[in-house]
């Protein structure tokens, strides 16, 4: 049974993976589009934060793996 529990939780984890790095995407085509410096700005922080939660996730789950 725990063993199912690990495997939701893997999946639910790669889930939430990909919907960050689509968050993150979606900011930098922002700060791309964008004309006003604080707003670029802004945009690029915030893909920088998403990315630093993705890499959090990603060694959670490899941590889990071992």
């Amino acid at each position: 049974m725990g063993s199912h529990k690990s495997k939701e939780s893997h999946r639910h984890m790669m889930s939430d993976c990909l919907s960050l790095k689509e968050q993150a995407a979606d900011h930098l085509r922002t700060a791309l589009n964008a004309d006003d410096p604080d707003t670029k700005n802004f945009h690029i922080r915030s893909a920088l934060q998403f990315e630093e939660c993705i890499e959090a996730t990603e060694r959670t789950e490899h941590a889990q793996a071992d």
